[in-house]
């Protein structure tokens, strides 16, 4: 991954926030299904600038966050200083990392498609292990369309997914989300459409 790798470490290296300090929606929506308390634990895989970790770790949740740049998780962990809270925030990366904790709510925004091919299966095999009973996952995933064209600021090494392919990993959760949108996006400043597939799911076996 050296080459995505080089890419977000240039769009973090600043002293603003390539994707800005404010939480995604789907932070709040995970807090309903799963409310923060004491001791309640998180796992922001691929957590970028770390915006969306801060958001969770200000509103009660032991943080735990990881992402391939170290200007990310320089950046993530200036974010969890200026707002005063703590983050476990160190670089990995999603084909590779371990861990020997259990989390009450893992999630994903925008980093599931540079799993490689062959590290898929594994992957969400560990997400089961590692995720707590009564736990909350959220993942998207984009997905490739033929009608729609490539995204121009799309990389080699992101990796289009199959419409439903995502679902297919959680057959025994209970979804409490399971959507595909199509969206526009200006990001590099070029006007383009997306398809994402998105889940929210919970383990209750």
């Amino acid at each position: 991954m050296s080459n995505i790798r080089t890419n977000y470490e240039k769009w973090y290296e600043g002293d603003g926030y390539y994707w800005g300090t404010e939480p995604a929606g789907f932070c709040d929506e995970l807090m309903k299904l799963c409310p923060p308390s004491e001791g309640k634990k998180v796992l922001d895989i691929g957590c970028g600038e770390g915006k969306d970790a801060v958001y969770m770790a200000a509103k009660g949740y032991e943080v735990t966050a990881f992402d391939l740049t170290e200007n990310g998780i320089r950046k993530t962990k200036r974010l969890a200083e200026e707002r005063g809270v703590r983050i476990n925030a160190y670089v990995d990366d999603i084909n590779t990392f371990e861990t020997d904790e259990k989390f009450d709510v893992i999630y994903s925004s925008g980093t599931v498609q540079y799993l490689f091919d062959e590290n898929k299966a594994a992957f969400f095999e560990k997400i089961g292990r590692i995720t707590k009973k009564n736990g909350i996952v959220f993942f998207n995933v984009f997905v490739d369309k033929p009608f729609l064209e490539l995204p121009p600021d799309w990389e080699m090494e992101e990796k289009m997914w199959k419409s439903g392919e995502l679902f297919s990993y959680f057959p025994d959760w209970k979804f409490h989300r399971i959507d595909e949108t199509i969206f526009e996006d200006d990001s590099n400043g070029i006007p383009h459409y997306h398809c994402m597939d998105t889940i929210i799911c919970e383990k209750v076996m």
